[in-house]
Parts: C-alpha cells; sequence; structure tokens
C-alpha cells in the first residue's frame, strides 16, 4: 500500500526572480541562476537593475547605392562613409559626396596629422588615402596597400599579410626612411596573416584569428619596434568587432569574446556562447561591434545569414549579457561621433543608434523565456495557481504572458495580457488548472512590442505530498 511523506513546512510557496543577471542559454537551464532568463530577445541595459526593452534608430540621411564599407568618425567634426564604391561625408543635413573610384570592400581608418588634422583611409586594394574635411588625396611616399591601419600619437601602422608597416616618426607621408620607418614581421607558428589592429594603453594590439601580440615603441623615434606575444590561442575574426569599451579593449574570437587591458585577456562570452555558435561560418568576416562608451554591442551574423541579424549586448559594469535583437537586418559598421552612437547597414542606410522608441517606425519586439522553475523540491509535484508581475507598460506596448510545464521546447500557454498604464502597476495572473496541470516544474515567457520594465515576476504554488 502506498505511503505519503509527510507534506514539506512550506506547503504553499510564494517565490520571487528578477532579471538582474541577464542572459545565460549556455548551462543546463536548471543551473542557470535564479535571476537569469535562458533566451529571448529585445533588451538593454538603460534600466538595470530592472529589466526593459532597449532604445531603437532613427534614419541618419538617405541610404546610398550599395552595402556600407565603412562608418567612422573624422575626428569631432563628422563623420565618413563608404557605400559600394562611393565615399561621402556627412555636411550637417546631409550625405555629401568625396569621391566614387574606389573598389567595392571593406574600409578601414584611423586619424592622424598630415600636414594638419586628417582621416587616413585604407582598404588593402587602393592606395591608402587621407581626408582633411574638405579634400581627399593619395598616401604619398609609398605607403603599403594594407587592409588594417591604427596610429598612435607617433606613427600610423598599415598590416600588409602578416606584416606591420610603421611610418616615420609622425610623418604619414615617409614609409621609407632607413632607421625612422620600418616593418615588424608577425610570425606565428599556425602562419596566417594578420585579421585587425588598434592602438589601445600607448601599444598596437595586433590580431590574427588565433592569436595576438603587441607592438611597443622603444621610447627612440630612430629605434625598430618590439613585439611581445600575447596570446597563442587567442586571436580576432573580424575587425569590425574590435571596440574600446571604456579602460577594456573587446573583441570577437574564434572561440568567445574576449575582454583585453594591462597586456592580457580573458574569455567573457560563456552565457551567450550557444548563439555565437550559431555563426555563418562562412561570412564570420562581416561580424562587427559598436559602443555608446559604457556596452559593447556585438553584432554577428547566424544561421545562412550573411550580414549580422543578432545583437548581443556586454556590460563591462555589471558583467552580464542581453540578448538584444535577433532581427537586427544586415548591420555591418559602427561608429562614435561626439558620444553619439551610428551604424551603417548592408542596405547602405545609416542609423542614429540608441535614439527613439522604434527601429525607423516599427515596434521593438521583445520576448523572455525563463528558467525552469522547481521551488527548490524537484520530486515534488506542484500546483501553480497565480503569478504577479510589477512592471511599467507604456501606452503603445504590449505584452503577453505564457507559461510552460516542458522545461524546453516551445509549448506554451497563454495566460493572459498586461495592460498598459502610466505608472508601474501590479499585474494578477491567475494560472488556469484546467489547462496547466500539475507539475514538479514550470517556466514561463514574456513576450510583445514597445517599450516595458519588469521589476519582478512572484509565482505562488502549492506542493503536494511525495509519494513513496
Amino acid at each position: 500500500m502506498a505511503q505519503w511523506q509527510s507534506l514539506p513546512g512550506a506547503r504553499s510557496p510564494r517565490q520571487a526572480n528578477t532579471f538582474t543577471d541577464g542572459v545565460d542559454g549556455d548551462n543546463n537551464a536548471f543551473f542557470v541562476s535564479l535571476n537569469a532568463y535562458v533566451s529571448g530577445y529585445g533588451w538593454d541595459f538603460d534600466k538595470h537593475p530592472a529589466l526593459a526593452t532597449r532604445r531603437g534608430r532613427t534614419v541618419y540621411g538617405s541610404a546610398g547605392s550599395g552595402m556600407v564599407r565603412l562608418l567612422t568618425n573624422f575626428g569631432n567634426v563628422h563623420l565618413v562613409r563608404a557605400v559600394g564604391s562611393q565615399l561621402s561625408y556627412w555636411n550637417g543635413s546631409a550625405w555629401t559626396s568625396i569621391a566614387s573610384t574606389f573598389a567595392d570592400a571593406d574600409w578601414d581608418s584611423t586619424n592622424f596629422d598630415v600636414n594638419g588634422p586628417a582621416l587616413i583611409l585604407t582598404n588593402g586594394t587602393d592606395t591608402p588615402r587621407y581626408w582633411n574635411g574638405s579634400s581627399l588625396a593619395a598616401l604619398t611616399g609609398s605607403p603599403p596597400v594594407g587592409k588594417y591601419i591604427a596610429s598612435d600619437n607617433r606613427r600610423v601602422y598599415i598590416a600588409v599579410n602578416d606584416e606591420v608597416h610603421y611610418c616615420a616618426f609622425q610623418d604619414a607621408l615617409d614609409w621609407t626612411s632607413a632607421e625612422n620607418s620600418g616593418i615588424v614581421e608577425y610570425y606565428t607558428p599556425n602562419g596566417g596573416n594578420i585579421t585587425g589592429m588598434r592602438a589601445f594603453e600607448g601599444n598596437i594590439w595586433v590580431f590574427k584569428k588565433d592569436t595576438y601580440c603587441l607592438i611597443f615603441h622603444t621610447g627612440d623615434s630612430r629605434a625598430t619596434h618590439r613585439l611581445v606575444e600575447g596570446s597563442n590561442d587567442i586571436g580576432c575574426i573580424s575587425f569590425k568587432t574590435i571596440a574600446e569599451v571604456g579602460p577594456y579593449l573587446m573583441w570577437l574570437g574564434q572561440n568567445g569574446v574576449y575582454l583585453g587591458a594591462g597586456g592580457a585577456a580573458r574569455e567573457i562570452g560563456e552565457p551567450v556562447r550557444n548563439i555565437l555558435q550559431t555563426m555563418n561560418p562562412a561570412a564570420v568576416d562581416a561580424a562587427c561591434a559598436w559602443t555608446d562608451g559604457r556596452m559593447y554591442y556585438l553584432c554577428i551574423p547566424t544561421g545562412t545569414n550573411t550580414s549580422p541579424d543578432t545583437e548581443l549586448v556586454y556590460s563591462p559594469e555589471y558583467k552580464k549579457w542581453h540578448i538584444r535583437s535577433v532581427s537586427l537586418g544586415g548591420m555591418r559598421y559602427g561608429a562614435q561621433l561626439n558620444n553619439v552612437s551610428f551604424g551603417g547597414w548592408a542596405s547602405g542606410q545609416i542609423y542614429k543608434l540608441n535614439d527613439g522608441t522604434t527601429d525607423a517606425g516599427t515596434a521593438v519586439p521583445y520576448r523572455l523565456t525563463s528558467r525552469p522553475y522547481d521551488e527548490g523540491i524537484k520530486e515534488a509535484e506542484k500546483e501553480y495557481y497565480q503569478m504577479k508581475i510589477q512592471g511599467f507598460l507604456d501606452t503603445a506596448a504590449a505584452l503577453t504572458v505564457k507559461i510552460s510545464t516542458d522545461d524546453r521546447g516551445e509549448s506554451f500557454t497563454t495566460l493572459d495580457t498586461m495592460a498598459a498604464g502610466t505608472v508601474t502597476q501590479s499585474k494578477d495572473v491567475i494560472v488556469p488548472m484546467d489547462t496547466v496541470p500539475l507539475t514538479h516544474w514550470m517556466r514561463y515567457r514574456l513576450e510583445g512590442t514597445g517599450y516595458i520594465e519588469i521589476n519582478e515576476v512572484q509565482r505562488y504554488a502549492r506542493v503536494q505530498p511525495v509519494q513513496e
């Protein structure tokens, strides 16, 4: 004859969770933090520790003809873009042509002095050029035709294959002077060409796909540079993902996302590794990143996409990730000008980022799927009968609440919707027993469009006796 174990002390537990730990989709869902979610999109850190829908983007001028091949800043003066074979700059009200006789290829750029402030541009095919705000000229002095470029306050550096060429001391028009200009070869056991460069912390960080090094100046303008290996298993797979975020340099490597400082690097992408593993291997060089100065926004092409469709955001301050978008639509470059962020799309359009509440008029979609909750008693069945949600739902927003008694998959039951309001409200959600049976655990989903903030979600359950 069956015997029943005594009821747990807390027969009708009330449990609550926030989403202060961001997303963690790489671990078994039962071992994810109680305050993390396992999948979703549409979130950012603007209201952290509350969970809030991300901001949108607004159109910035007319689209060019072709794919955005460059978006960068000329000092703090204006933006410069390349769309297809056309270079242009933002004159304050529209995009104005610079020149249109170049290869339809991705460009890299750096700000330096060439008889005054200048933006030096290179694409690996055409002779490097420089733009002084009013005219474009070829970089003279026999510069190398390289794909990647960087500069410090002494010299300009251009990468060609596995070599880093540097100009004469503070002279970007001299690449041949003996004992002044020169070359540093970056030899690595696995070989391969350089995949990106960036000046950071007074050094030049040089990347291959599986390694990186630092090039130090010796302190003497006549002396050669010194190369110091950083790692033989950490590299960068797309130069457009390298971004300086506060005191850190961040980039995308073969095995994750990395944060560098003090010459060292560490991997920080474990919570989103399951998403990184869906990248299209044939289009990894299309991945890009941008920053608002505080956050690192990483955009990657997943599945069969050839331009980024998925956007992740990392906060070095909170050390957390959110999934920002899974419908990005082809962003290819990010840039900042006077602390305002901009993005360039495969469609040829430039957008002002983190601006407005819609994506150029389209409501921002969001979704969140929680981990499975078992109230600390996995073996006991529970009758979930009520949920409560505290949050703010903007006037134009919509929110649907769903529940599932499975730990994975798409089997969800719609419970309720939440009406918009002008202040934070508490919403009571009834879990109907005729459609949601006894279960060992439950997870829930919040989804909709528009701007919302979630402060906390509570779950109420009756724990059933455990049969021996």
